[in-house]
C-alpha cells in the first residue's frame, strides 16, 4: 500500500487518500455513476469512505472542528448523510479515522527517510527535515495534526500523544547524551516541536515550514549533545540542503 507518490521533479510526497484503498485513481474519489452501475458494494463503500476523509480534510481549515457539521463534510465529499452514517457513527469517529490515516502515512514517511542513517544526530536531522517538508507540501494534513487536535476531544489528543510517543521513542533510542537526562525530556521537546508547527500553520505560513528546520534540529539536539556538536550537525544540514 503506497498512500503517497513522489513527482518526477522530486517534490515531497503528498497525502492522497485514494491510494489507501488500492482503487483505480480515475474512480477512487470520483462521484459514482447514478442508478444501477453494477459496481461491487465493497468498492462503493471504500470510495465513499475515502471521499468523506478527503472532504473532512478540506473543510476543517475553513470551519474548524467545533463548527464543522456533517453537512459540511457530506457536501464537500458529494455523498448523502445516509452514506456518511454507514461509514461513521459521527463527526468524532470520522475525525479519528482521518487522523489515523494521515498520521500513519506521515510517521511511515519520516521513518523511511531515516532508515539509512546510522548516526543518531543524522537521524534526527534527516527526520526533522523530512517532517517539515512533508507538512509544507500537505497543508491540510499539517492543519489536521497541529491545529485541530486540541479542539477535537480526548480521543483525538490520545491519538496525537501516541504519535508523539512513537517519535519520542526514536529520539531516545541510541542518543549519545548523558545518562542522567530525564526520561521525559523527549516528550517535552516534541511538545515544543508541535507548538512551533502550529504557529506556522495558524499564521498561514505552512509552506514555509522548511525554513524552521535549523531551529527545530537545534531544539532537539542541544539538550543531548550540547551547542557545539549541534552546530556542527547543523553545518552538515546546510551542506546537504
Amino acid at each position: 500500500m503506497a498512500p503517497a507518490e513522489r513527482s518526477p521533479g522530486g517534490e515531497p510526497e503528498r497525502f492522497d487518500p485514494r491510494a489507501l484503498a488500492s482503487l483505480p485513481p480515475e474512480l477512487a474519489l470520483a462521484r459514482l455513476p447514478a442508478g444501477r452501475h453494477g459496481l461491487p458494494r465493497s468498492f462503493v463503500a471504500h470510495n465513499q469512505r475515502l471521499r468523506i476523509v478527503a472532504g473532512l480534510l478540506r473543510v476543517l481549515p475553513e470551519h474548524g472542528y467545533p463548527a464543522t457539521t456533517i453537512g459540511h463534510i457530506t457536501g464537500e465529499a458529494g455523498v448523502s448523510r445516509a452514506a456518511f452514517y454507514q461509514q461513521f457513527a459521527g463527526k468524532e469517529e470520522c475525525f479519528l479515522a482521518t487522523y489515523d490515516l494521515a498520521g500513519g502515512w506521515f510517521c511511515e514517511c519520516v521513518e523511511r527517510s531515516v532508515a539509512a542513517e546510522t548516526e543518531w544526530p543524522a537521524r534526527i536531522r534527516t527526520g526533522a527535515a523530512e517532517a517539515l517538508r512533508l507538512l509544507a507540501a500537505n497543508p491540510l494534513v499539517a492543519h489536521l495534526m497541529a491545529v485541530e487536535v486540541p479542539q477535537a476531544g480526548r480521543a483525538a489528543r490520545d491519538r496525537q500523544q501516541a504519535m508523539l510517543d512513537r517519535f519520542a521513542a526514536a529520539l531516545r533510542a541510541g542518543h549519545p547524551g548523558r545518562a542522567e537526562l530525564p526520561e521525559d525530556l523527549a516528550d517535552l521537546l516534541l511538545g515544543g516541536v508541535v507548538s512551533l508547527i502550529a504557529r506556522y500553520v495558524d499564521s498561514g505560513r505552512t509552506e514555509q515550514l522548511p525554513e524552521a528546520t535549523a531551529a527545530l534540529v537545534e531544539l532537539l539536539l542541544i539538550p543531548y549533545i550540547g551547542e557545539r556538536k549541534a552546530s556542527a550537525s547543523l553545518s552538515s544540514l546546510s551542506d546537504t540542503g
